[in-house]
């Protein structure tokens, strides 16, 4: 071969092996877009950004901006902007849907939009093609087994005599103390129709009910210092304070337990919906969800397999799972000013 033709062929080659990589490298889907979201802060938002961000960076080349803070105040930041919303993305829970649904501050998604949507388990979807669940966060029943040697399994154990003034209990100001308040009335044969039941139950365990929070923060305080010995938690917490050397046990109430999900929704008038849909399907991989639900030991809302050493501390998981009762957030909503005014007329 004469060196012109070599050097001719040399180069076409060189550059047939060099073509996959521009051509990848151009053909990053969302390079320059950057979705903004809200976010929870803390270890959440960090496994957020090694499973969701930064796996959809390396793919398609999209950033994420998070800004964290409470669901409630995100809520409240995009009423006030509804002209100009500062995320793309939403992420609420369960009792945050319904106003913004209301609001309509949110678009709707359907499962054919996300691929990973059936991963999802039945009946998680609570309100239609509105929000994707990812997470499930519920309240047990907990108790510290170095000071009661007889086991808490119902919320009727909460008024024992060898609790009296040991059980701390969240406000329904706070949505674990709601959720615990909608299941102490069902345990004594009320529904959100009829509460009596619930408030009834309080006044007999009133002088077993020492504490009372409106914060998770607080109520940690409580067990770990010892100060309350039983109560409704998240069970998230508990594993937390379990994994830190606390013996708080985690009970799945004989009676069923509530529960909320985390959501994801796009934002209405979003210009980056593909991205948004990009976004929420990463969310709803077994990477992200396992990295999630791992760290915290909240149930996943996909059929996502855990390793034995991490079921055994997700409370609804498994067989266990069909323990978790479904509610009607909307009408929740309705009530919950009422049921607070109720319950600290009972507690005092």
């Amino acid at each position: 071969m004469k060196r012109r033709s070599f050097l001719k062929t040399s180069s076409t080659f060189a550059l047939a092996l060099g073509a996959p990589a521009i051509i990848h490298a151009q053909s990053k889907q969302f390079e320059g877009i950057t979705l903004n979201i809200n976010g929870y802060g803390g270890d959440f938002s960090r496994i957020l950004t090694e499973y969701v961000s930064k796996p959809l960076e390396e793919k398609t080349g999209l950033k994420v901006s998070y800004q964290d803070g409470t669901a409630s105040a995100a809520v409240a930041k995009l009423l006030a902007s509804r002209n100009n919303p500062p995320f793309d993305i939403i992420m609420a829970d369960s009792p945050n849907i319904p106003e913004l649904m209301r609001s309509d501050i949110i678009e709707p998604i359907t499962n054919a939009e996300i691929p990973n949507s059936s991963k999802l388990l039945p009946g998680v979807r609570e309100f239609g093609d509105f929000g994707m669940p990812f997470l499930t966060n519920a309240v047990v029943l907990t108790y510290n087994s170095k000071h009661v040697k007889q086991p808490v399994t119902s919320y009727a154990d909460l008024a024992r005599a060898d609790l009296k003034g040991r059980v701390g209990w969240m406000s329904p100001s706070h949505t674990a103390g709601l959720l615990a308040l909608i299941a102490l009335g069902e345990a004594n044969g009320g529904t959100l129709d009829n509460m009596e039941p619930a408030f009834k139950a309080l006044a007999a365990m009133k002088d077993n009910i020492s504490m009372v929070s409106d914060s998770t923060v607080s109520m940690v305080q409580l067990f770990e210092q010892e100060e309350v010995w039983a109560g409704a938690f998240w069970d998230g917490r508990v594993y937390s304070m379990r994994n830190k050397g606390f013996p708080m046990e985690s009970v799945l109430p004989k009676e069923g337990a509530y529960g909320l999900f985390n959501y994801l929704a796009p934002v209405k008038g979003t210009r980056k919906k593909d991205a948004v849909l990009a976004y929420i399907n990463q969310a709803l991989s077994d990477e992200a969800a396992n990295a999630l639900v791992e760290f915290f030991r909240y149930a996943p809302c996909t059929n996502l397999e855990l390793a034995p050493e991490v079921a055994k501390d997700v409370v609804v998981y498994g067989k266990d799972r069909s323990m978790l009762k479904p509610i009607d957030w909307d009408k929740v909503s309705q009530i919950r000013g009422q049921l607070l005014e109720q319950f600290n007329k009972a507690v005092r």
